[in-house]
């Protein structure tokens, strides 16, 4: 079967099949199913972004393109949000500290 389906320029993962973005109600609702299939805790897509986010960070990304990735203002932003969720980049901060200076 040919859907035709068109890639998004904005590089959204949700998207019509002309590659328009989705109202979010819309992706809202069908996240909401998916959850409910699955067996899994309803969680908003949104949920996403703050896992992406936080992965990126814990791999080691810059909190810089972290910022910019996700289209915050300044990095303040992301630092305020993001940084003190995770004891895994202040471990791994710690460490590369020890490290350095062994």
């Amino acid at each position: 079967m040919n859907y035709n389906f068109q890639t998004s320029d904005e590089h959204l993962i949700f998207h019509q099949q002309d590659g328009r973005s989705l109202r979010t109600n819309v992706v809202r609702e069908y996240f909401k199913e998916i959850c409910k299939r699955c067996e899994l805790p309803m969680l908003s897509p949104h949920a996403l972004r703050h896992t992406h986010a936080v992965h990126l960070l814990e791999s080691g990304a810059s909190l810089k393109y972290v910022s910019k990735r996700l289209g915050h203002a300044s990095i303040k932003t992301t630092a305020d949000t993001y940084l003190n969720i995770t004891e895994k980049i202040e471990d791994d901060a710690i460490e590369k500290y020890q490290q350095y200076f062994n």
